[in-house]
Order: structure tokens, then C-alpha cells, then sequence
């Protein structure tokens, strides 16, 4: 995977920065299903994903974005550097990397994070409304794309994974030395991560660096690596005072 990056604009900017990018002869499209489509981005093709796109397939994923400071903003991914008349806008540079975590948490050790304070006081409402919808879902669209193999692969069984990698994200148990940095990564394999791009696109912990590996779905939807620990370092270029000339 190529380093992409990273940028988030206020719903008043984004009309103004998407004619900037046409002018400068970039191909803008939109994310139609998921927002990890926006990772298919490449060349001088940009792609955005608008707020009404976020519930479409994962509505209760989603509720870590509708009630965050993003809500309502406009993501845009890039194979390359935007104009520098954007740069107020990027958010976070994004690289595959060759880590890999000694091990990975005990079930033990995933409860426990699951039960730190920084998770259960921090996590949307309705994210954890789990239904026979979802569990539905989960299994037929998993077992169908080989993410699930074994016959007592479930929502249930992947359940506790799904809640660790993003409480550890927050709690910050399992960190790892990255060019220095303390850094929390995803404690599971691929098949029981869920809604990466909380953290891949920097929803929750805009501030902090994290390992990231994918959900099912952004390899599914947004052609993200499997087996790979993204490297999401977050950027802090400026304050958003002005508009983006059209």
C-alpha cells in the first residue's frame, strides 16, 4: 500500500476544496457505500466520503462518528499531497508498515481492557446494541469472503475482539516502540477487528499515532491490506480559519 493521506473539512469548506482540486486537474469522486472506500484512492483520483455515507451499511459502527467532533464533516483521501492551500485541512499521513506484535492479548487480557474506564465511559451509545441483524449480516457476508472459516465462527465468538481493539485504542494496554513513540495497536487478527475506520480516519484519539489493522470490510469495501499494520500518524498543521477559495 502507498502512503495516503488524510484530510477532514467542515461542510462550509468542502464545496470550495473540491473546485480547487478540479482546477488543479484532480479526479474527485464519492464513497457511495462505506467511507473505507475512500482508501481506493490513487493517482491523481481523490476520494471523499460525504456524512450521509457513514450509516448506509454500518449504522451502528457508524455511532463513533456521528457522536465525535467529525460528525458532520466531509473526509477526503489522497494518494498524494493536496495544494498547500489545504494543508490546514490534513489530518493524518497513513503508511503500511512491517510490524508485528509479539503476541496478541488473552482472552483475559482483552476482558480486562474491555473493562477499562477510558473504553466504557468513551464509547458511543448504540455501538454495543449488537441484534440478530448484525449477527446475521456478520456471518453471511463473512463466511462468504473466507474472513470467517470455521463453522462456530460467529458474531458472538468475535465479539469481545471487536470491543478490545477499540478500547485499547482509548485505554492504551497494549503499546508497542514506534520511531520512539508509545504507540497502541489493534490486539486481534483481521477477523475480529470492526469499524477500523475509527481509527484508520482518526475519529477517536486524533492526537495519537496508532497500528491499525483492518476490519473485514475495509479490505472487502475499501480494498485495505489484509495482515498489514497501518501506521496512522496524525498531523497537526493549523487552525481552519478561512475558507477555501473556488
Amino acid at each position: 500500500m502507498q502512503q495516503q493521506f488524510l484530510y477532514w473539512f467542515p461542510e462550509a469548506e468542502f464545496e470550495g476544496a473540491r473546485a480547487l482540486l478540479k482546477k488543479e486537474g484532480f479526479r474527485v469522486s464519492a464513497a457511495m457505500l462505506t467511507p473505507c472506500q475512500v482508501m481506493k484512492a490513487e493517482g491523481n483520483r481523490v476520494v471523499y466520503a460525504p456524512p450521509d455515507v457513514w450509516p448506509r451499511i454500518c449504522t451502528r459502527q457508524s455511532t463513533w462518528y456521528r457522536t465525535s467532533r467529525r460528525a458532520g464533516q466531509f473526509m477526503l483521501m489522497s494518494a498524494r499531497r493536496l495544494p498547500q492551500a489545504l494543508d490546514v485541512f490534513l489530518d493524518a499521513e497513513i503508511e503500511a508498515t512491517d510490524f508485528k506484535p509479539d503476541r496478541l492479548p488473552s482472552e483475559a487480557e482483552l476482558e480486562a481492557v474491555v473493562r477499562a474506564d477510558a473504553y466504557q465511559k468513551r464509547k458511543p451509545p448504540g455501538w454495543e446494541a449488537i441484534g440478530l441483524k448484525d449477527a446475521w449480516l456478520f456471518k453471511a457476508l463473512f463466511s462468504i469472503t473466507g474472513f470467517w472459516r470455521r463453522r462456530s465462527d460467529n458474531l458472538k465468538r468475535h465479539w469481545l475482539g471487536q470491543r478490545a481493539n477499540h478500547a485499547n485504542f482509548l485505554a492504551r494496554r497494549f503499546t508497542t516502540k514506534w520511531d520512539g513513540e508509545d504507540v497502541a495497536y489493534s490486539v486481534t487478527e483481521n477477523a475480529s477487528v470492526c469499524s477500523s475506520c475509527v481509527e484508520f480516519f482518526n475519529v477517536v484519539d486524533d492526537r495519537a499515532r496508532k497500528l491499525v489493522r483492518s476490519c473485514p470490510g475495509s479490505v472487502i469495501f475499501g480494498s485495505a491490506p489484509r495482515n498489514v499494520f497501518l501506521d496512522v500518524k496524525p498531523i497537526q498543521i493549523g487552525v481552519h480559519r478561512e475558507r477555501v477559495a473556488s
